[in-house]
């Protein structure tokens, strides 16, 4: 990245500033290409908490904290439900590559 900072420093400083600030901003390209698009995509999030957001905002749904605990955990659980199964794009075909990646010692 550094070569990278240095090249365009001139030309772009406040980017350069803030890529150096957050030297791990394109970590993702440690990764296997396969997956990139599924890291550095927060789709999955956005619409989980859009869909959070969207039936929270109905006080009267619930008439103390409690209920809201309640309401947020069942959320979650759905989630889990529905993606535990899923594999996100790029996986599979990154699976072996990653294994071996995170290998334990």
């Amino acid at each position: 990245m550094k070569a990278f900072v240095d090249k365009w420093k001139m030309a772009y400083p406040k980017v350069t500033k803030s890529l150096e600030a957050n030297p791990y901003i394109f970590t993702f390209y440690s990764f296997p290409k396969f997956i990139w698009r599924s890291i550095y995509s927060t789709n999955l999030i956005e619409s989980f908490n859009k869909n959070v957001k969207k039936y929270s905002k109905r006080k009267k749904q619930f008439p103390n904290e409690d209920s809201l605990d309640r309401f947020l955990v069942s959320q979650f659980e759905i989630y889990n439900q529905n993606f535990s199964t899923r594999c996100h794009i790029g996986f599979d075909q990154a699976r072996a590559e990653l294994t071996e990646m995170f290998k334990q010692v």
